[in-house]
């Protein structure tokens, strides 16, 4: 537990997670809220999807800057970590244990903040309360999407670790985001197939987390509500599977983690 905390308050003190993650993504709720929704009418069935596909989207670029800050923390770790698990009670089990707690403690806190900030600056907007349909169930889904950002951050960071080396290891922290964007922006705008939605980790965190705040079945086009309809239980179990294979994945690589010296990534 002491071991929890410490990582929480840890990636909770990053300045650049609080940029990049909160003030960052609230510019783009505003820009949502006051450039993006002229002309549109002041209806419920419309504003409440508008709203929660907003919610959906921001709230998966805030948590997918989440895996940022946890690569960089197991990057500067891993000098260490192997040495750790061979001369120390810490396991690589115990390890992944301890961030899968401070990472769904650090989604649920990112999706409380976007949460409110999307409820207060669409409902002063349009001047209705475009109250969230499932506050809680958008809390649980963003304490697995962390959950899944952090076992995502630590296999690339891994296989970078034990594999390929720290020269790109700037590069390799951003896939996670990077991934995000590209497929927030394209079930945003862009008729995909169920079939890839469904088999998509950050679709099924962006759909259900539409469907949590707008309480209506998610449809595969966010923007476009007579698009085929998304099943909440796929996409879960979906979102579960890729967490436990990453984790097992985790897991193995962590065993074979190499004793690596920080200023491999550092660039010349």
């Amino acid at each position: 537990m002491a071991l929890i905390t410490y990582y929480t308050k840890g990636i909770l003190t990053n300045r650049n997670l609080w940029f990049w993650g909160v003030a960052f993504m609230i510019f783009w709720l505003v820009l949502g809220a006051y450039s993006f929704a002229q002309g549109l009418p002041r209806q419920s069935n419309i504003l409440v999807p508008y709203t929660a596909s907003w919610y959906g989207t921001i709230a998966l670029y805030s948590l997918s800057s989440l895996a940022i800050s946890i690569a960089y923390s197991i990057y500067y770790a891993s000098s260490s970590l192997a040495y750790s698990f061979r001369y120390t009670k810490l396991s690589p089990l115990s390890y992944a244990g301890t961030l899968v707690g401070s990472s769904s403690i650090l989604g649920a806190i990112l999706s409380i903040i976007m949460l409110v900030s999307t409820y207060g600056l669409f409902s002063t907007r349009f001047g209705l309360r475009l109250t969230p349909s499932n506050p809680i169930e958008a809390i649980l889904i963003s304490a697995l999407a962390g959950i899944f950002m952090m076992t995502l951050a630590m296999f690339l960071v891994l296989i970078a670790v034990n594999y390929v080396g720290l020269q790109n290891i700037n590069l390799v922290t951003f896939v996670p985001l990077i991934l995000a964007y590209g497929f927030g922006f394209s079930q945003l705008t862009t008729p995909l197939p169920p079939a890839l939605l469904y088999a998509s980790p950050y679709n099924a965190i962006q759909s259900l987390l539409f469907q949590a705040y707008s309480g209506l079945a998610p449809p595969a086009q966010l923007d476009n509500a007579s698009s085929s309809l998304l099943q909440w239980q796929y996409l879960l179990a979906s979102l579960i599977i890729w967490i436990i294979m990453l984790f097992l994945i985790d897991s193995y690589l962590l065993r074979k983690i190499r004793p690596r010296q920080v200023e491999e990534g550092r660039q010349i």
